[in-house]
């Protein structure tokens, strides 16, 4: 197959760049407690919500989007303990009993819905970052920082 003939599918490599405001996937794409979709976003499009990390001005950084208990949740693939992406291989987040969100690297165990860290190594009281999103009409989006 000819590189003009291949498709983007879910297991492929490629991870969009996603504007604030745009469509990250649709809703059907992310299962309960399943496999991920990994993203890229613009510190400058999400500042508020990076502030507390360093960053340059404009860099472009992993993250992603899960759906737990029903409910899709996006966060910058940032392991709070040590800035290193989560997930042991691409859009594998969850812990095997599909409980939490574990980094491959520390250990370390978020919960899924808000970030925080309830195990390993990351401080007391840091969690992931999360990002505005909003689900509608079969589709998340991205949203405007703050």
């Amino acid at each position: 197959m000819s590189s003009s003939e291949q498709t983007n599918t879910p297991n492929d490599d490629f991870e969009p760049l996603i504007q604030a405001g745009h469509r990250i996937c649709s809703s059907d794409r992310i299962q309960d407690q399943e496999e991920g979709f990994r993203f890229m976003v613009r510190t400058s499009e999400i500042a508020s919500m990076v502030g507390s990390i360093d960053h340059r001005v404009d860099e472009t950084l992993p993250a992603f989007v899960i759906r737990f208990d029903g409910q899709a949740h996006a966060y910058l693939n940032r392991c709070a303990h040590v800035a290193m992406e989560l997930d042991w291989q691409p859009g594998q987040f969850f812990t095997n009993d599909k409980t939490a969100i574990i980094c491959a690297s520390h250990d370390a165990q978020y919960l899924p819905d808000t970030g925080e860290c309830i195990s390993g190594p990351c401080p007391h009281g840091s969690r992931l970052i999360k990002l505005k999103i909003e689900e509608k009409s079969g589709e998340i989006f991205l949203c405007q920082a703050n």
